[in-house]
């Protein structure tokens, strides 16, 4: 009985930090709405929520290291239930930056790999591999059931009762946390955090992903327009911060793993030992749930504009629409639990990228002003299926075959994979909306008869510098003293461009998806059984 509590209170946890994104997708429009602000201040508190976790959860593994993983994951839970509470109260965005994409951030970084350490201290032989398969479904769960559960209570009541529920399921794991078995110590002396390797991994990781949010305003090579920081231009011979920022972050990850291996030849204890790297069924599996994340992340962002602000659905009908995506990903990940059994992990997740490539395919055949519905719906459960089979086996196969005194750390660099994902995920799929929208605006306006011809240079000009992803409201209030018949043209333009921007990231994650079968061929190919 024991056991199956535990079980509940860690897959009630790891539910209530995968849902929260999904809910802020499908609440964008209200967000924008009730903050008065915009869809690029949106998306960057969904990339900043995912950024901070994916920065710190290797050195939230080695705290739970370091204090205990049941503390860990204790001290992690009141500090999201914090963020939740606040965000559910906060009366600016500025407030809901603090709440949810710092605080409980930070509080997640400590709950996932405690999650995933725990599990190996309370399950052992098939019941771990069945454990780690639920979680895989809890998140597929999670991912399936957040856009309906925002989206009715956003639309119903309030996206804030969606945070105030989140303050009560913590409440509620943390009571049944009493029950968990903390995870023994290994190593043969007590932990130390890595503060320079701290630092440095979380610059890294946060310059590379700053610099894809810029590319969306200021463009992946030449800037749009200029950039800087307390009045000190960023934009040397006319380049975008973009590229400066990636290079700068991948050049600190290697200054990181220098460092790392200072540490060790000099007996000290590193933030991780990225000699686990080396294990190709750990790294291919890291990939894999990072192509996974990512491919979702951007997949719910990219929809949610589509359907709120192309389409104008509200919260809780873009939840519904989401059903053909959400219950074959709940079937499918429950499902390949079991089989799994049988059938390798690696099949199984190969079969789950060509379903959900196929699916992106005809999504993106479908996707129109005018939307073929039926299509539609067909690539969205498409790719509910393939995600759901992901999802089901990702974690089984890495930490299953992981020795116990290396789990925390392999389980820090999976959870950075998968929030690092997100978070690429939600800015690359942002830069690539707002490429394909200019192009696709500015080769209309360079074709229109209606737009008078001294004016497109203007219009091509402020596409350039300030394209924007606006709904038909938006851009009419911005035309509000134009002639009729250009305010008409215009429209039609957005209208169209719009699509493009929309395909042009359903592309991106294509090639995204070809990547990840690529990096399938290198997992392991038997049938897994975890070490007792």
């Amino acid at each position: 009985m024991e056991k199956k509590i535990v079980l509940v209170a860690l897959t009630l946890a790891m539910f209530v930090l995968v849902i929260d994104t999904t809910i802020m997708n499908v609440s964008i429009s209200t967000l924008i709405s009730d903050f008065n602000t915009d869809v690029t201040t949106v998306q960057a508190a969904i990339t900043l929520y995912a950024l901070v976790m994916a920065s710190l959860m290797i050195t939230g593994g080695k705290i739970g290291d370091i204090v205990g993983r049941k503390r860990a994951f204790r001290l992690g839970l009141v500090i999201y239930g914090v963020g939740s509470f606040l965000t559910s109260i906060s009366p600016t965005i500025a407030v809901l930056f603090v709440g949810w994409s710092i605080l409980e951030g930070l509080g997640a970084t400590l709950v996932m790999p405690a999650i995933q350490t725990l599990v190996t201290s309370n399950y052992s032989g098939k019941d771990r591999a069945m454990a780690y398969g639920i979680l895989g479904g809890v998140v597929a769960s999670g991912i399936a059931l957040g856009p309906i559960i925002g989206g009715w209570l956003t639309t119903a009541y309030t996206w804030r009762l969606a945070f105030a529920g989140e303050v009560v399921i913590v409440l509620i794991v943390l009571a049944l946390s009493r029950y968990i078995l903390d995870a023994p110590l290994e190593a043969d002396e007590k932990p130390k955090l890595d503060i320079v390797g701290s630092i440095l991994s979380a610059l890294g990781m946060g310059f590379i992903v700053f610099g894809i949010l810029l590319a969306g305003t200021y463009g992946w090579w030449n800037a749009r327009q200029t950039f800087s920081i307390a009045g000190i231009d960023i934009s040397p011979f006319g380049l975008s911060p973009t590229p400066l920022f990636i290079a700068t972050g991948g050049v600190i990850l290697l200054g990181f793993a220098a460092w790392e291996r200072h540490i060790i030849t000099s007996g000290g204890m590193p933030l991780v030992r990225l000699d686990v790297l080396r294990d190709r069924r750990v790294t291919s599996g890291i990939l894999i749930q990072l192509v996974q994340t990512l491919l979702f992340g951007g997949f719910l962002f990219s929809m949610a504009l589509f359907l709120q602000i192309v389409l104008g659905l509200n919260a809780i009908q873009t939840g519904f629409v989401y059903l053909p995506l959400s219950i074959p990903l709940l079937i499918a990940s429950l499902t390949a639990s079991r089989l799994s059994i049988f059938i390798a992990p690696k099949r199984i997740i190969q079969a789950g990228l060509i379903i959900l490539l196929a699916g992106l395919f005809l999504a993106i055949a479908t996707i129109d002003v005018e939307v073929r519905g039926p299509g539609l719906m067909t690539g969205f459960a498409l790719i509910g299926i393939g995600g759901g089979l992901i999802a089901s086996q990702v974690m089984n196969l890495v930490l299953s075959q992981v020795v116990p005194e290396r789990t925390s750390e392999t389980a820090a660099l999976m959870g950075t994979s998968q929030n690092l994902g997100m978070a690429i995920g939600t800015a690359l799929m942002g830069s690539l909306l707002v490429a394909g929208l200019a192009a696709g605006a500015i080769t209309l306006i360079d074709d229109s008869t209606t737009i008078p011809e001294d004016l497109k240079p203007d219009l091509v000009s402020a596409i350039e510098k300030n394209v924007r992803f606006l709904s038909d409201e938006e851009l009419k209030a911005v035309l509000k003293d134009a002639p009729p018949d250009l305010t008409q043209e215009i429209l039609r333009i957005n209208e169209i461009a719009r699509i493009q921007g929309i395909r042009t990231t359903l592309l991106g994650l294509v090639i995204i998806t070809i990547f990840g079968i690529i990096i399938s061929i290198f997992l392991p190919p038997e049938i897994l059984v975890p070490p007792k």
